[in-house]
Parts: C-alpha cells; sequence; structure tokens
C-alpha cells in the first residue's frame, strides 16, 4: 500500500471503525486456496498500523460469489455499517473481492462518497469524493466485472465443447460407474443390474409411477438409491414415487448421452435476481443428444414410451388433455369419458355411499344447467357387458400372457433375493478375513472387528430367510392350475363380474381395451361412441333411467326451497333445512353444494343481493330503515309493522310497501329523533293527529 496515500486518512475517519473484507467465490476455494484467504485477513495487520486499533474482519461471504445473483450478509451488513456513519475505511486485498458486478459497485461507491468512508486495497488508498480516485475505482471494477464474464464464457466453451464430444463428466444414476478410463459402463454389480432391468419391465405393465411405487412397497423390494456422500456410493431402500419418476425420465437408460435438457431462467423478485430452472425441454431442444453413447437398459423408442406413459399419468382436465392414470373409486370410466357437447373431460362426483356420478360443467358456471350429467352405476355395468363381448375371442391370449407376466414376476423377486444373498456372503467373507488378520493384542482392533463380523452374519441369516420366504410365498403355477385358469378365460364375463375381482384391475382391462368413450344425450337416452385401442368404433345407447321412488322429490319441499329462495342464500338454506331435520330426495344432509344442484334441477332463481327484491328479512329490513333491532322490534309490537316466516328457523319476511308506509315513516323518524316512541293510548283520532302534527310537535318538544 502506498503510504504517500495516508495524508487523505483524517481523524474524522480513524474516530471511526475500519472494515477488512474478506470473500472467496465458492466452497472449494475456501478448502483449496487458503493462501488467499490468510493473505485478506493480513490487512487487518496493516489497518492496525495506520491508526485503527480494533478493524472489523467480515468473513460471512467466504464461499460466495459476487456476481450479484447470490445473497451476500456480510456484504449488506457492510453497506448499512456505511449508511449510519460507522465505517471509516473499508479494507480488501483487491476491487474485485468487493463485487464483480456493476451495480454493486455502483452502490458501493455511491454511499461511500455520501458518508465520507474511504476504499483500500492493497495499491492505495481512495476517497471517493475526488474524481480521479473515483474514476480509478470505476475502471478496476469494470475489469473485474469483464474478467468474471470472460472467464465464465471459457469455462462454459470448454465444458460445452467437451459435452459435445461426451466427455463431460456427470452425476451418473444408479445403474452406472465410471470405468479407469473415465467412460460410462454398466455397474458390475448384478444385483445393481438386476435391479435397474426390473423397474423398466414393472413399468411397462404399470399404469403409473404411483402404481410401481406401492408395488415396491407391497413387495417390499428394495431398490439402490445413489447417494454421492456415502462410501460406496449405493443405498439400498424402499425407493419413493419421486425417485422412480426421476429415474424413468433419465435418457441415460437409453444408451444416450445428454446435456442442456432444462432451461435455466433468471427472475426478479423481491428486489433482487434469483436463479431458478423450473422448464424441462423436449429431447429437439436439447444442446447435446448422443445416441449410442454407452450400453443401455432399454431402446430409444421404450424410453419416448415411457415419456408418453408418464404425460399421460397426469391428471388434467383440460379441453384436450389425455386420460389420467387408475385410481381408487368405484367409476370405472373415470378419465375416460368426453363431452360429445363442448368436447371437456367429464368429472366425477362421489357421494357419502359411494355411489358415484358423471358430469360436464362446460355449460356455463355453478348453478347453471351443464351439458350432461348422468349416474355412473349404470352406464359402468353396460360399458363392462360390451367389453366382455368384445373381449371373448381374446380371452385365452390374454390369459397366456398372464401367465408369461407371472413368471417373469416371480422369477425377478426371487433372483433378487438370491443376489441379496450372495452380496451378504462375499461381505461376511472379508469381515472374517479382515478378522482373522487382525492382532489379538490389539483389543479395540478385534472388538470392533468382531462385532462387524457378527453383524454381517445376521444379515446372512436374514436374507437367507428372505430367500426361502419367497420361494415358499410364490410357488410356480402348476399344470393343473394353468389349465384351471384356460378355462376361466373361455369365460370372461364370469371373471369380470365375480365380486372377488377388484375395480382397479377392471379400469386396467378397460384402459387396455378402451381408448376414449364419447358421450351425447338425445332426449331419454345416452349415445356412446366406444373408441377402441384397434381404432375402431362402436355405437351405444343407453336408456337413462327413472329416478327411484325414494329419491323422488316432494311437491312441498320445492315449494319451501323456492320460498327460501326469494330472500337467503344457498348456504343459509341449507342451515334451516337441517334444523328443520330434512334430508334431500336421496336421504343426505342438505350442504350448500346439494341446494345449488336442487335448484338447478327444479328452475330455481338464485337469490341475489343487488335484486331490488319486493320482500326483505329483518336485518335488511334494519339497514333499510336504519334503525336496530329494538327499534324494529318496537314497530312490531305495536302491530304498525306485519312480518311473517316461511317456515320454522327462518327469519322475518318483511314487504317493502309495509316499511314504506307513512305510519312506519312517521314512528321511525321520532324513533330516530328521541330515541323512543310516543306512548300508546288515546282515541283514534289523536293517534292519526300525532301522525299528521309529528313536525309541529317536535318544534314544540311535545315528544
Amino acid at each position: 500500500m502506498n503510504l504517500g496515500d495516508q495524508h487523505r486518512i483524517a481523524k474524522r475517519h480513524l474516530a471511526r471503525s475500519a472494515i477488512v473484507y474478506v470473500r472467496q467465490s465458492d466452497p472449494r476455494q475456501v478448502r483449496e486456496n487458503t493462501e488467499s484467504t490468510l493473505l485478506q485477513r493480513g490487512l487487518r495487520e496493516k489497518a492496525i498500523e495506520m491508526g485503527w486499533p480494533m478493524p472489523k474482519l467480515v468473513e460471512d461471504d467466504l464461499g460466495v460469489t459476487a456476481s450479484g445473483f447470490a445473497d451476500r450478509a456480510g456484504f449488506q451488513w457492510m453497506l448499512a455499517q456505511v449508511t449510519m456513519r460507522k465505517v471509516g475505511i473499508i479494507f480488501c486485498i483487491e476491487a474485485s473481492r468487493l463485487s464483480r458486478n456493476s451495480s454493486d459497485w455502483a452502490h458501493l461507491f455511491e454511499l461511500c462518497g455520501y458518508f465520507d468512508t474511504l476504499v483500500a486495497d492493497v495499491q492505495q488508498i481512495y476517497d471517493v469524493s475526488i474524481p480521479n480516485d473515483r474514476l480509478v475505482l470505476q475502471i478496476k471494477g469494470t475489469v473485474a466485472e469483464l474478467e468474471l464474464s470472460s472467464l465464465r464464457t471459457r469455462l462454459r466453451a470448454g465444458a460445452e465443447a467437451k459435452a459435445a464430444r461426451g466427455e463431460l463428466k456427470i452425476l451418473l444414476p444408479s445403474g452406472y460407474v465410471y470405468d479407469a478410463d473415465e467412460q460410462i459402463v454398466v455397474d458390475p454389480d448384478e444385483r445393481v443390474q438386476q435391479a435397474v432391468r426390473s423397474m423398466f419391465e414393472q413399468f411397462e405393465h404399470a399404469t403409473s409411477v404411483r402404481q410401481l411405487a406401492l408395488s415396491y412397497r407391497d413387495t417390499q423390494t428394495l431398490f439402490p438409491i445413489r447417494k454421492p456422500k456415502k462410501r460406496d456410493g449405493l443405498v439400498w431402500a424402499l425407493p419413493q414415487r419421486y425417485v422412480l419418476h426421476k429415474l424413468l425420465s433419465h435418457p441415460i437408460y437409453a444408451g444416450v448421452y445428454t446435456r442442456g435438457r432444462t432451461q435455466s431462467y433468471v427472475d426478479y423478485a423481491d428486489g433482487k435476481l434469483v436463479k431458478r430452472t423450473k422448464r424441462i425441454l423436449s429431447p429437439d431442444e436439447w444442446k447435446v443428444c448422443i445416441r449410442d453413447h454407452h450400453e443401455a437398459y432399454i431402446s430409444w423408442q421404450q424410453f419416448q414410451n415411457n415419456q408418453a406413459k408418464l404425460a399421460e399419468a397426469r391428471p388434467r382436465w383440460s379441453k384436450d388433455d389425455n386420460r389420467c392414470a387408475v385410481r381408487e373409486g368405484r367409476a370405472l370410466l373415470a378419465g375416460m369419458l368426453r363431452c360429445g357437447q363442448c368436447g371437456r373431460k367429464l368429472r366425477v362426483i362421489y357421494n357419502r355411499k359411494s355411489s358415484a356420478m358423471y358430469h360436464c360443467d362446460g355449460a356455463g358456471p355453478r348453478g347453471t344447467n351443464r351439458c350432461i350429467a348422468f349416474g355412473a352405476k349404470y352406464v359402468d355395468q353396460k360399458l363392462g357387458e360390451q367389453l366382455c363381448q368384445t373381449m371373448e375371442p381374446f380371452a385365452i391370449e390374454a390369459a397366456e400372457r398372464a401367465f408369461v407376466l407371472e413368471q417373469q414376476e416371480r422369477e425377478h423377486s426371487i433372483e433378487q433375493a438370491r443376489l441379496r444373498v450372495q452380496a451378504v456372503h462375499y461381505a461376511s467373507e472379508r469381515a472374517f478375513e479382515q478378522y482373522d488378520l487382525a492382532d489379538p493384542k490389539n483389543r479395540l482392533v478385534v472388538d470392533n472387528l468382531e462385532k462387524r463380523l457378527n453383524e454381517k452374519l445376521a444379515e446372512v441369516r436374514a436374507a437367507q430367510g428372505e430367500l426361502e420366504r419367497r420361494l415358499e410365498k410364490d410357488p410356480p403355477l402348476t399344470d393343473e392350475q394353468r389349465e384351471q385358469v384356460r378355462r376361466l378365460s373361455l369365460d370372461f364375463p364370469r371373471i369380470w363380474n365375480h365380486p372377488n375381482t377388484p375395480t382397479t384391475l377392471r379400469k386396467q382391462l378397460l384402459r387396455v381395451a378402451i381408448r376414449e368413450v364419447v358421450v351425447q344425450r338425445g332426449g331419454s337416452q345416452l349415445a356412446f361412441t366406444v373408441h377402441w385401442a384397434g381404432d375402431t368404433c362402436t355405437q351405444l345407447s343407453v336408456n337413462k333411467r327413472a329416478t327411484p321412488v325414494g329419491s323422488r322429490t316432494d311437491p312441498s319441499l320445492t315449494v319451501l326451497i323456492q320460498n327460501l329462495a326469494e330472500t337467503l342464500n344457498d348456504a343459509e338454506i341449507a342451515r334451516i333445512l337441517n334444523m328443520k331435520k330434512l334430508s334431500t330426495p336421496r336421504g343426505l344432509r342438505w350442504t350448500k353444494d346439494r341446494v345449488q344442484s336442487f335448484r338447478a334441477r327444479n328452475h330455481i332463481k338464485q337469490f341475489n343481493k343487488t335484486d331490488d327484491s319486493d320482500v326483505m328479512t329483518g336485518q335488511q329490513a334494519r339497514d333499510y330503515l336504519g334503525i336496530g333491532y329494538n327499534g324494529l322490534m318496537a314497530l312490531v309490537r305495536r302491530d304498525v309493522l306485519h312480518t311473517n316466516q316461511v317456515t320454522d328457523f327462518a327469519p322475518w319476511r318483511i314487504a317493502r310497501a309495509e316499511l314504506d308506509s307513512e305510519p312506519v315513516r312517521n314512528l321511525v323518524e321520532i324513533l330516530k329523533a328521541t330515541g323512543s316512541l310516543p306512548p300508546q293510548g288515546g282515541s283514534p283520532q289523536n293517534q292519526r293527529q300525532l301522525f299528521v302534527d309529528k313536525s309541529s310537535n317536535l318544534r314544540k318538544g311535545a315528544l
């Protein structure tokens, strides 16, 4: 540091504190480049020599970039101290340590100039209020920013060139490792290979990733999950759904080396720049895509089919969406029905009795008539009969395919157990060799090795027990059992209608055979167009079933709801009906949505507060007159204002004409002026005179 610059240090600067700002760009530099950190900390001694006895060392930003995308707590604290006039000088090893972003530079120089704070590096001391010093610092800041940009460009160009050749190292998922020549190869562990291949085989027959994850959970099948921080890099555990989804979406299993599958962009939030990565690009947009780069587990076509299945399994209800995956519920056609009028997918609604209804919301807002709505039970039955007629010629082929799948699943389960036994046997043998070679005199080492050996022997016993359990639990089908299944396959309707056949199985069978069903309403009939998987279509007409006797609406209930709807909303109507212990036509408790559906079916107009209604509730009447509850009750007790109720628990109903009558208006004005009503009594003529001479009496103070 140039000693000739110390004349710029005044007593006012020495009266404040000195800050030594220490920063490294990333954690790796903090660990490896310790010399730079020590050199920056050495500026503290220089500050003491120049007259600051207790310089403050700011090291909060060690391992944080100065590009402007990261939050630098130390830098922000330093700026706050400057604005409070607590800092006389800021020491840094070089200008680039403070910031490599021009906006941060400009902000720092502006504050230092306003609050008389010096800036010093190893070369000289700068007074930002002096134009020449400010110019030098600005040039250094520009050079630092250019250096960062050039460095990034060179590093990015080098990485992209290496990636274009397929030589840039990437984090490998389960099933792949790097060999001695840094080439991607299949994991030599046969157990890992078998697990990865089995995952793709099972997904071919599953309808969604969720179903695949549940299969692993039900069978308690472990999967190798990559954990870079672990010693061996792999952990055998039950895979979660998101893990399986990530693996199934990775193109590396198709022998493809990729780079740039996601798009990074910068967003501005809360007054700062934030880097985010959200958008997943299509294969045509990938920066690098090298086919046949390494040994593959699946083909490229199978990878594309898997991506289509993953996209199909997502539940979407837009106009042009595809069907969703199989889910719980009694409705067999959920996600497969499309409205022939508006083109939207039909939704499913379940009541408390688990009965389902398909409906379309395409006609308009809630409360209006929908395009179409019908019960699910009868329609599912008719479509099931149609499926039985269509599938009967292919039943034997389906049974043979089921045999193959069952045998593959069994063999995979047993093979996994065998490989597990081999792995733990090898680990136990290594543990025994280490224990046998240990020096008996070193008791601490021997005890630890003995403990490890016992643990491995316990794992061997557990693995052997698991293998025996699977062999006993899943024996292969005998010839007699296979023949029995073949006979049953000839009677497909019997299997379909059997009470023990699960609903999920029926849904899967429907989705194998049917792509989509378009439904239209024609009078008392529902017209279905069934689009089969073989690009053929069939027509099916189903008569809409009449409402059961127990579900027919009592006419008095319709009249009651119509009268209540004149002044009340749906939630208030539901509350009153439940208080009266009235149920819906299907015997259910009233809710806001059920009142709304009832009104829509019976063409009852919805209450609108903006309407200029001729009938008001008690609360509306009080607001209309501008009086309180006691005042309104006084008018009712005087028999000046007449009220009525539609039913018990319902609010009052007061005609607007009653509220606008002259006696009511006169008494309301008296009530507002005096706080009370005139006493009752006297002749009718005298009472009428009170209303006629109201204004004169008020002036005279008679009331």
